[in-house]
């Protein structure tokens, strides 16, 4: 009876290849495993890139949504809040319903440094942006959603086209990781029904 060769073992399989981040784009912040301090050092980013100045995209100003909930022990706009947390749906047993509550995501959070470079060098070939009519959230109608996505490290930044008295302007809606296929699908799907 012959014996059956031992296979070797398999080679490890290659460390993952760092890309090369554009000269523009900073690092990212690392989470610190205090949320406390993470998040009051992100507001400062968020202070300097979207509160302080004047910023701009495509020559029209950034806004952002400045409303601050009563409950919230930073006191920070709902707009940092949506740079860094992400909603989930949770069952809430006083209303017997499933509301969207929003979570820390600090993979997310971390990324924010990124938000402003991502809207400044729209035009680098790393970064992919287009406008897309979507019906509007606030009921009735559609808005135009301009999508600026860095594909190859799946981050994307969303701002809203809206008319206001003294002219348009660009609300900052949100930005994410866009690193679940099912999130890649959406935003290509989005990307094919884009404003041409």
């Amino acid at each position: 009876m012959s014996k059956k060769p031992i296979p070797a073992p398999a080679s490890p399989a290659a460390p993952p290849v760092a890309l090369a981040r554009p000269s523009w784009l900073p690092p990212h912040v690392p989470y610190n495993d205090n949320w406390d301090t993470f998040i009051r050092a992100l507001y400062i980013i968020f202070e300097r890139d979207f509160k302080q100045g004047y910023p701009r995209f495509r020559t029209l100003p950034i806004w952002h949504n400045r409303r601050i909930e009563r409950e919230d022990k930073y006191q920070f706009e709902e707009a940092f809040w949506h740079l860094v947390t992400r909603y989930e749906w949770v069952y809430n047993r006083s209303t017997r319903h499933d509301m969207k509550e929003r979570y820390p995501d600090p993979e997310r959070a971390g990324r924010l440094p990124w938000a402003k470079p991502i809207l400044d060098y729209e035009a680098d070939s790393e970064v992919t942006a287009w406008d897309c009519d979507e019906e509007s959230t606030r009921g009735g109608g559609t808005v135009v959603r301009t999508y600026v996505w860095l594909k190859k490290y799946d981050y994307v930044v969303i701002l809203e086209r809206q008319k206001k008295e003294r002219g348009d302007i660009f609300m900052l809606i949100t930005a994410f990781i866009s690193s679940f296929e099912g999130k890649r699908r959406d935003l290509e799907s989005r990307y094919e029904r884009r404003r041409k």
